[in-house]
């Protein structure tokens, strides 16, 4: 008679289990240890699907996430967001957060069929996605008898983890896995508070250290008993990433992300399995240590608020005495504001550029203010790896003819894993930099050489080590990684590599330009090396012709180079690579003049000089190659230059 009965509940929308087989539905924010507890359930002996989810490098022990339950989850979700909003609309979050319930009705009965399919099952049975955070209310109206066990995870481990999955959407909005966790775990503390006798509450930190304690909790609360071999092994500690309880970012992110943070306690003030005894919130003292600092930490932040209380917790968790100076390159996001404020109040020091100057400025203006005698830069979207700040401090004490400390780099983010440099050669950083910005060096690297050049775009790092050869100082390379180097979409790396040829000459010739004196008196050692990074571009620039039938990268034929700065020094050298790209644009011109004279091109040839005269438009150049998009620069430009260039070099 039961089982005439469930199919007439079935089309009126409501499905009804009997008592020993009602269904256990797994809930909680992706990447918060769902997986986890999903597998002790299917080690237990759950039947969570037959069509699971394949493991992969994200979650190597695997999802245990019914293939049908997710597709549908997904679609269901959309169908409730706005499809003209950015956000995760998989996830049923966008960022107004509008999520439009009406919209399930057409989902009712393809979800009821879905359950369906486990009428009469003798096997306990359930799933778990986490998209089911967001429909529980919608679940619970066609399985009244479901029970729930709801996990909830550490936010700042949740927005780590998202990081490391490489998601575009999260490496372009870091902000996006704090707002998501708070959308998902409102709801889940919000429907276990009005079905307290059906449903489990768990953090699944606490459980990580004690998995067992769940096995006692499922029993108590939801008379679900598993065997105590379920949980042999299947914890990896190594997958399941977490930071001391009072770990320096845990108040960062609450500076950041207020609301994130009260939410928390909630859960845990409402959870069977709580976390509160193993975190806490505790305030540091941001103000001047009580010993003087000895080294100098200076990072600009424009609009990555986000990422920055990642790159200060990482300097935090250094024991060295160490002066923190944040400068705010002219930000304008409100969210960034906002935590700048709330560090300056904090009593962190924070400089403030009224509008953006770019990076190589920004870091100058935080050096000005520095009192050490080590420098560090750390840009706000990396991460500093513990105990370099010691270990650097104690090597440069120890050895003081070494100036500039380097090393490796560990990346994350859209790539993942160590990058080896080499050691230092004179030579092979002459071909390119492949030292970072992050390095230790001495303050009086940066005062002989005059700071960071604001006029480049990138390479600022290399025009500096450069400029710091040229003036004997020394460089040791440390094997290791003293830093976590984030790989973001739009990062200033990603920049460059995106940039144009056109610009990425520029700036190639104006550093070479800068220091050719430095590349003159290496002539010898690099026409006989593998011509490698930009070798050929330099070579070619100082002269030095390469071997036949090596393409070379040519300047536009006028290059568009910012003003000449005021500083006597710096203008020289701007003079400097100007003639040079000038007198390459017009060799290269010649070149050009001179093949198509070959090819007998004659209409080439008059559109060309059409151009050149200014007489026509580029776009009359018809098929010549490499023409500039602006008027050819004559010969009277460069002999302006060259003759300013002489006045400069008399001035006393």
């Amino acid at each position: 008679m039961e089982h005439d009965e469930r199919p007439r509940a079935a089309e009126r929308g409501v499905l009804r289990m009997a008592s020993a087989n009602q269904p256990l539905l797994v809930a909680g924010m992706h990447r918060s240890g769902t997986s986890l507890v999903a597998s002790y359930l299917v080690r237990g002996g759950f039947d969570f699907g037959k069509r699971l989810i394949a493991a992969d490098a994200r979650n190597q022990r695997g999802y245990f996430e019914d293939a049908d339950v997710v597709e549908f989850h997904g679609r269901a979700l959309r169908a409730c967001t706005r499809p003209d909003e950015n956000g995760h609309r998989d996830w049923g979050w966008t960022e107004s957060e509008h999520f439009d319930g009406s919209a399930l009705d057409a989902f009712r009965d393809e979800a009821t069929a879905l359950a369906g399919r486990h009428l009469g099952d003798r096997v306990p049975w359930g799933w778990k996605d986490p998209r089911t955070t967001v429909l529980l209310d919608f679940w619970d109206t066609l399985l009244p008898d479901a029970r729930y066990l709801l996990v909830y995870r550490f936010p700042w481990e949740v927005a780590d983890s998202l990081q490391r999955i490489q998601a575009d959407v999260f490496l372009d909005h870091p902000d996006y896995a704090y707002r998501i966790w708070a959308f998902y775990n409102r709801r889940l503390l919000a429907f276990h508070r009005a079905h307290r006798d059906r449903t489990l509450l768990v953090s699944a930190d606490a459980m990580a250290r004690n998995p067992r304690t769940l096995r006692t909790q499922l029993v108590d609360k939801l008379s679900i008993r598993l065997p105590e071999a379920a949980f042999n092994g299947a914890f990896d500690a190594q997958l399941f990433a977490s930071v001391a309880g009072d770990d320096p970012l845990i108040p960062l992110v609450e500076m950041a992300f207020p609301d994130t943070i009260e939410l928390l306690r909630e859960l845990d003030d409402a959870a069977e399995l709580s976390s509160a005894a193993i975190w806490e919130s505790k305030p540091r003292n941001a103000r001047a240590p009580q010993t003087a600092p000895v080294l100098s930490v200076v990072t600009p932040c424009r609009d990555h608020g986000n990422l920055l209380i990642e790159a200060i917790a990482s300097v935090e968790r250094d024991p060295t005495p160490t002066e923190l100076i944040l400068v705010n390159d002219g930000s304008t996001e409100p969210r960034t504001l906002r935590l700048l404020g709330a560090l300056r109040r904090s009593g962190y020091h924070v400089v403030d550029q009224p509008f953006p100057t770019g990076l190589p400025a920004a870091r100058n203006r935080g050096i000005e203010v520095a009192t050490t005698p080590y420098l560090l830069p750390l840009d706000a979207d990396n991460r500093l790896r513990p105990g370099f700040i010691a270990s650097a401090v104690e090597f440069l004490d120890r050895e003081p003819d070494v100036d500039v400390l380097y090393g490796d780099r560990y990346e994350f983010g859209k790539r993942s894993g160590t990058v080896v440099v080499p050691e230092f050669s004179v030579d092979q950083l002459l071909e390119s930099n492949y030292i970072d910005a992050c390095a230790v060096f001495r303050r009086k690297v940066w005062v002989e050489v005059g700071g960071y050049d604001p006029r480049l775009p990138f390479f600022e790092d290399w025009d500096l080590w450069l400029s710091a050869i040229e003036r004997g100082f020394r460089f040791h390379h440390r094997a290791a990684a003293p830093f976590d180097y984030r790989v973001r979409p739009r990062s200033l790396s990603v920049d460059f590599t995106e940039a144009s040829d056109e610009r990425r000459t520029r700036v190639v010739d104006y550093v070479a330009a800068k220091h050719r004196e430095l590349y003159r008196s290496r002539l010898p050692w690099l026409t006989g090396r593998a011509r490698e990074g930009h070798l050929p571009q330099i070579l070619a620039l100082l002269g030095a012709e390469p071997p036949e039938g090596e393409q070379i990268p040519l300047l536009p034929l006028s290059p568009s180079w910012p003003e000449a700065p005021t500083d006597p020094i710096l203008r020289v050298a701007w003079l400097e690579g100007r003639v040079i790209a000038l007198e390459r644009a017009l060799s290269r011109r010649s070149r050009q003049i001179r093949a198509l004279q070959e090819h007998a091109c004659l209409d080439d040839l008059r559109r060309m000089q059409r151009v050149d005269d200014g007489l026509a438009p580029v776009e009359d150049a018809g098929s010549v190659d490499d023409l500039d998009d602006r008027p050819v620069v004559q010969k009277a430009d460069l002999e302006a230059c060259i003759t300013e260039l002489w006045k400069s070099a008399k001035r006393p």
